[in-house]
């Protein structure tokens, strides 16, 4: 992810807040700092707060993530959520 930001020479530094998504869109449009969010988050309007598109030296990127189930999970809404995943 931080490959994507920046030269390396340049690259920030990166603090993980076990915080809502609120606060961090909080602190973020105090001039605290930038964060990462998923597309389906940008409609909130927070004053001060820009949305900025994720690019590289290509232009448009993409930061993937994953999801684990645990074997011994049975929670069936847990399974539901995971196959949406996989769908899309």
């Amino acid at each position: 992810m931080i490959s994507k930001l920046v030269l390396p020479d340049d690259r920030p530094a990166v603090e993980r807040h076990d915080v809502s998504l609120g606060i961090i869109k909080s602190l973020t449009s105090m001039g605290m700092g930038l964060s990462l969010v998923m597309e389906s988050d940008i409609g909130a309007s927070f004053a001060g707060l820009v949305y900025r598109e994720l690019q590289d030296g290509a232009g448009p990127s993409r930061v993937d993530f994953y999801a684990h189930w645990r074997d011994d999970n049975e929670n069936p809404a847990l399974k539901r959520f995971l196959n949406l995943l996989a769908e899309r």
